[in-house]
């Protein structure tokens, strides 16, 4: 019974799911198109603002990674049965690359920046 439960949870939000993120994005490009109408142009995010996000998102995603593998060693120390499965194993490291990977990007980017106020060892001139 329990896994019938699962699994239709899991149907309802692919179901549910896909619609709604396509409608999101039918938003977006209708609020995109009219501002083109409009003759309004949206410049692109200043490059701070996009290593900023770059930066949040990279920690997010290897802090969460690291927590996929860490957990089940936690919750056995506070006397839960649970162990390290393959399957969570390989999310946890897929995730903690993703975002050691983001990670670098902003390294990367943010000694590509001219307006960087640090000093950076590569200089791409």
């Amino acid at each position: 019974m329990t896994d019938w439960v699962a699994d239709w949870a899991f149907i309802l939000l692919i179901l549910e799911g896909i619609p709604l993120m396509g409608f999101m994005y039918y938003l977006d490009h209708k609020k995109k198109m009219h501002l083109l109408e409009m003759g309004i142009t949206k410049e692109d995010d200043p490059l701070e603002i996009r290593l900023e996000r770059r930066l949040i998102s990279g920690l997010f995603l290897s802090f969460s990674g690291a927590s996929l593998i860490v957990s089940p060693s936690i919750a056995g120390i506070a006397g839960l049965e649970a162990g390290l499965t393959f399957e969570l194993l390989v999310i946890g490291i897929v995730i903690l690359c993703s975002g050691m990977a983001m990670l670098l990007g902003y390294g990367i980017l943010k000694g590509r920046n001219p307006y960087s106020s640090s000093e950076s060892a590569v200089e791409f001139k």
